[in-house]
Formats: C-alpha cells, structure tokens, sequence
C-alpha cells in the first residue's frame, strides 16, 4: 500500500474528512465523510499512474458540498512532477462516475493539455511572469488621471499577454489566487509609492487592487497588508482595497471584522461590481466603504437603455447620501463619460480613456498624461 498524505478543503458546506488509500494494483479507495452522502467506499482503477508514485508524492483534496450533490475532486501529484485528475459525481447520492484524464496507457490528449497548462501556469507564478497591470482611473470633473486599477497579467513567452480570464479559474484549482493577490498588490503598492515619489503630480495618486474570498476571511491578512502599506509610507486612502459583493456574502460576519479592521488602519474600500450581487446599498451603510464601483453592464446598457441609466443614477445618489464616493467602469464612449459626469459620477475607468498598460506604460501616464497615448486599436 502507498501512503499519500493529503490535504482538504470545504468549498461550500462545512469542513469534511475523507481518507484515501492507494495500492501498487492501481486502487484509488476514498472512505469517511462519503459515508454522509450514503456512499460507502468509491474505488477507480488507475495503476497506469499508480505504478509512478514514490514517496514524496502526495494528493490533493477538494470537495464542494452542495444539498444532495457531491462533487470530490481528487489531483495525485508525483515526484516527478507527473499529474493525474480524478473526478467523483455524486447526484442524490445514488449515481456516482469518474472522469480521469489519464489512462494506464498515459495521457489523453484533453488531459495532457490540461496538465502542461497547469505545470505552465504554476511555473510562470514562481518565475514572476504573472504580474500587475494598470487600468487607468480618470476624474471625470477634470479628465485628468487619478489613479490605477491593478490588474493580474500573464506575459507568457510565446503567446502574449493573458487575461484573467485565460488563466484565474485555472489558478483558482492550483490555489494560486492568493499568492497571485498578494504578488499583484505588493507590485501595486511598491509601484504607487515610486510614482508619488519621482513623478510631478504623482502625490495625489491612488491604486486599487483585490482580494480573494479567502483573504477577506483570513484574520492574519489585515495586519500583512496595512504593514505592506505602512513600509511604502502611503498615507492614508492612497490604496484601496476593491471587495466583489459575492466574496462578502460568503462569510458576512468574518468580512465584516476584516474590513474594519482595515478601514481603522486607513486604507480605502471599493464595493466591486456593484449591481451584481446581492446587497443594497441600505444594507452597506453598515459596512466602511469609502467607494462603490458601478458594474460595465450598466454603464454600457445607458446608451440603449432609458431604464439603465435610472439605476446608475439612483446608485450615485444613494452613494453620495452614504458619502461615498462613485466609480464607473466599463466607460467605452465620449457620451457615456459627458452623461455620468452630468450625473455626478466621481472617477471613471474604461476603453474610452485606455486600457490596462504595462508598468513602464503606466509610469509614462503618470509623467505625461494619457492625451490618446493608450487607446486601443479601433
């Protein structure tokens, strides 16, 4: 019998523990908590992977519990850095199948992609090449730069520059997001304080980044980051926090205490996408932001949609009410800037006054202007 040490995380309903047994005839068996959704012992013939393992090898464990359905997924990774992915369905506990991406012959081809893809993105994380972009932030009452949004790129040797969406979900599985959260926003805070430093104007300058769900519930995250903060000697508000509606709801209570905690130690929280969750503005006011981000699909909507741009400026007037302060994303037009400024809107972010630059572009904004300079190819 191999022994393979594990680890094990909940992904919706409470902590579980399952045991896995492993033997040299290729029997993958999982016993515990699948007892809970009446299934006593699932096996999966894999002895084509099973015959590589050593020692140093262990898997990984992660489980989404969701009413009667099961979903367990299992990632064996050898010493060698080989990489097999077997998936449980469980539906009313009465069906259960498995999808493996490797065959006692080898790979498949889906699987094979797959896996390079995952050791590609894991690679590129240890090697730096996953790092912050800029979005610039405009004051719509001026027109002239404010600030920046952090954003997560990938610049992949031989592809390009990735977007989130080529590679987060992915990460998201190979729990990188945190590790990617925390290179992007000490790049941004480092970045932030360069340019208030060295840059004429640059003192009045603000960056945005994220944090992930786990993050906004880890009670060790608050001192990191104000600590990250207080080194660069920022003062306060010059690096605001942005917090996505859903990741508060995953855990109210914990979000809140983080968040105060961070608010007491002067840095600025943005409501994320707001619209798009489950929250109301009423509801916020029991919460320390100091920023409602308005979600693109409004702001785009507002040019076809009279019913639209009611609910941007409802949001504007309840923000301000709350004294907050109000960022548009998604702006792609003059008339759609013009209008959201007649409404009052704040700060405003889109393809109208340039996408996200690199930081060496983004140095240059700072300096020069945007003037054009990083409009996208029409």
């Amino acid at each position: 019998m191999t022994s393979v040490d594990f680890e094990s995380g909940a992904r919706a309903a409470g902590a579980v523990a399952f045991a896995i047994e492993l033997d040299r005839g290729g029997q993958i068996r999982f016993t515990g908590a699948l007892e809970a959704f009446g299934l006593q012992r699932a096996t999966f013939d894999w002895s084509g992977f099973c015959d590589r393992l050593g020692p140093a090898d262990h898997a990984r464990l992660d489980a989404a519990l969701g009413g009667d359905r099961l979903d367990l997924r299992i990632r064996l990774i050898g010493e060698t850095g080989s990489v097999a992915y077997v998936r449980l369905l469980g539906r009313r506990v009465t069906e259960q199948r498995f999808e493996g991406l490797m065959t006692p012959a080898g790979l498949s081809g889906e699987g094979a992609l797959r896996i390079r893809e995952e050791h590609a993105l894991a690679n590129a994380v240890a090697a730096g090449e996953v790092i912050a972009w800029y979005q610039p932030i405009i004051a719509l009452a001026t027109g002239r730069l404010a600030g920046f949004e952090a954003l997560a790129r990938w610049e992949r040797p031989g592809v390009g520059v990735l977007a989130p969406q080529d590679f987060l979900a992915m990460a998201d599985d190979l729990d990188l997001l945190d590790r990617i959260s925390t290179e992007v926003r000490a790049s941004a805070i480092a970045d932030l304080s360069l340019w208030r430093t060295v840059c004429e104007g640059g003192s009045e300058l603000f960056v945005a980044a994220n944090a992930t769900v786990s993050e906004l519930v880890s009670p060790s995250f608050p001192d990191a980051l104000l600590e990250a903060v207080r080194q660069a000697q920022l003062p306060a508000g010059a690096f605001k926090l942005e917090i996505a509606e859903t990741e508060i709801m995953r855990d109210p209570d914990l979000a809140a205490g983080v968040m105060a905690r961070l608010s007491a130690g002067g840095i600025a929280l943005a409501l994320d996408d707001f619209g798009t969750g489950y929250s109301s503005l009423a509801r916020l006011e029991m919460l320390p932001f100091d920023v409602v981000k308005i979600d693109r699909y409004f702001v785009r909507a507002m040019a076809a949609n009279e019913s639209a741009g009611t609910v941007v400026q409802s949001v504007i007037q309840l923000a301000r009410h709350f004294g907050m302060k109000i960022v548009a994303e998604g702006i792609e037009s003059a008339e759609s800037g013009d209008g959201l400024r007649a409404m009052g809107c704040d700060f405003g972010q889109g393809y109208r006054y340039a996408g996200a630059l690199a930081p060496d572009q983004a140095l240059l904004a700072v300096r020069h202007g945007l003037e054009g300079r990083f409009l996208p190819p029409a």
